[in-house]
């Protein structure tokens, strides 16, 4: 009867706006979080010729939000709807860590650019996958490593960019709300090292400009529930180029001793940033910048991503940055475990 018959459940939900023009770029947002709410699609509406299609999320209510918040056609809880849609052209995936590779996969191969937040993979055989993919696919795929297009960190790098021997960095960083109950604290999905620490490893390569060699990593001990060993660790990083770097990453500080702090140094000069808000680069004399609110270069990293879709030209970070990132922080983590010396893959060897 009526009343005991199991309700159909809507898989997409149309809203009331109008069609963009055929020129525009739909964009297809997967997972509905905080990231994408204040600045991934709010990037995404300020560019011209690029509009927000579609909202997938698990949850219908908060898709329905979004999509009538950005003015999306329509949102879906069932992925298939999104990669059937003709009018979506790229796919902005922001949902958790451990869906980003078979949700970039299946993009990809439903003919679909895409730019996956980091990481864009937790696993060696997911790195695999997704380079298929690209190679296969003919479509652009780009990771959400945003600080290569913030302003103080293009400022470090300019500064390696005229040194004539190798470089010395040290990365330190400091995430307490990393920890449990929250879901990305998980070492069995990557943990805050593959999920958060891949930043780091993508920021030094980017700023030297060399392949990684080796590392040697030690982290808290991992028997105890709290604080999680294995978001805590230390490590050093030889390059091809004979830089050396050190990256410490802790969650286990104060709010009040929250963030990252960045030094590089080469001959005849040094440079330090701090939360994308100050920056200091020392030669013969000194230059310093700060600025009230921080400049994380997501905007500039999305222009840039779909000027290069338009231009048919390969995305600033590409597949093979994304399959280094993940290689670099699994060998930490192995070297970590092992109490021993790991040698790191060379992700340009793939291309």
């Amino acid at each position: 009867d009526a009343e005991t018959a199991p309700v159909e459940l809507k898989r997409r939900v149309e809203t009331p706006f109008s069609t963009p023009t055929k020129d525009s770029i739909g964009v297809g947002l997967v997972g509905s979080g905080g990231l994408a709410r204040w600045s991934h699609l709010p990037n995404v509406k300020k560019i011209p010729g690029v509009h927000v299609r579609a909202i997938h999320s698990a949850s219908g209510a908060r898709g329905k939000s979004y999509a009538l918040r950005f003015g999306a056609a329509y949102c879906c809880t069932d992925y298939e709807e999104m990669l059937k849609d003709d009018a979506v052209g790229m796919v902005l995936i922001t949902s958790r860590n451990q869906y980003h590779a078979d949700q970039a996969e299946r993009a990809l191969r439903a003919g679909k650019h895409v730019f996956v937040e980091k990481p864009m993979a937790i696993t060696e055989e997911e790195c695999a996958r997704l380079v298929r993919a690209v190679q296969e696919s003919g479509k652009q795929l780009t990771v959400g490593f945003n600080r290569r297009f913030a302003p103080f960190y293009r400022k470090l790098k300019d500064l390696l960019k005229k040194r004539s021997g190798p470089a010395v960095i040290n990365c330190r960083v400091n995430s307490p709300g990393i920890s449990a109950p929250y879901w990305m604290a998980d070492p069995a999905i990557g943990g805050a090292i593959l999920g958060e620490a891949c930043h780091f490893i993508d920021l030094m390569y980017w700023l030297l400009d060399a392949e990684f060699d080796s590392v040697s990593a030690y982290s808290l001990p991992t028997e105890t529930k709290d604080p999680i060993g294995q978001n805590n660790i230390a490590a050093s990083f030889r390059f091809v180029d004979g830089s050396i770097a050190n990256l410490t990453y802790c969650t286990i500080g104060s709010k009040t001793s929250a963030g990252e702090r960045v030094e590089v140094f080469a001959q005849g000069g040094g440079a330090t940033t701090e939360n994308f808000k100050k920056v200091s680069v020392l030669t013969a004399t000194r230059h310093s910048s700060r600025r009230l609110w921080a400049e994380k270069g997501y905007a500039a990293q999305l222009e840039d991503f779909v000027a290069g879709i338009r231009a048919g030209r390969a995305p600033s970070v590409d597949v093979y940055d994304g399959v280094r990132s993940t290689i670099g922080c699994l060998r930490m983590l192995d070297s970590a475990r092992e109490m021993r010396p790991f040698p790191i893959e060379a992700a340009g060897a793939s291309r």
